[in-house]
């Protein structure tokens, strides 16, 4: 191979190669900065009952959730059972990169306590003759169906 011919086939090679580690770094980061959804707490559909077994409609139920560390703060919603005594929550979710969730694992000593779960509970409240009760999400589990709330005596 003559001189010429060997300088333009590394130049067709660089080009080549270039052009490879510039798709190969798009798509790295394309993969580092796109904001991946993760749910929080499942739909958490709950019958809330006294200690009899019967419907206790006249309560209110809060949804409490957060996702540590990459959710800043906590999140709240409010509802009333229906006369059966059901209430039901949607599903909770967070859209958070890898870069993100990266810095966030990282900086979770300072922030969360070291805690890099999801949170959800709900919680029984304001009753005039019911005791506050709370039920607590376990990651990765069924959320209670069930919420029973004591009788004030």
């Amino acid at each position: 191979m003559k001189f010429n011919s060997w300088i333009s086939y590394l130049g067709r090679l660089a080009y080549r190669f270039r052009i490879a580690l510039t798709v190969v770094l798009l798509v790295l980061a394309v993969i580092l900065l796109y904001p991946f959804e993760t749910i929080t707490i499942p739909q958490w559909n709950v019958r809330v009952v006294d200690d009899t077994g019967a419907p206790v409609r006249e309560i209110n139920i809060t949804e409490h959730w957060q996702h540590y560390p990459v959710d800043s703060s906590g999140h709240e919603e409010v509802q009333r059972p229906n006369q059966n005594g059901f209430v039901s929550f949607k599903p909770r979710s967070i859209r958070a990169s890898l870069t993100r969730r990266l810095f966030a694992r990282i900086n979770a000593g300072r922030r969360s306590g070291g805690r890099t779960t999801p949170y959800g509970a709900i919680v029984a409240w304001g009753s005039k003759t019911h005791e506050t009760t709370v039920a607590v999400y376990k990651e990765n589990e069924t959320p209670p169906a069930e919420l029973r709330v004591q009788r004030l005596r």
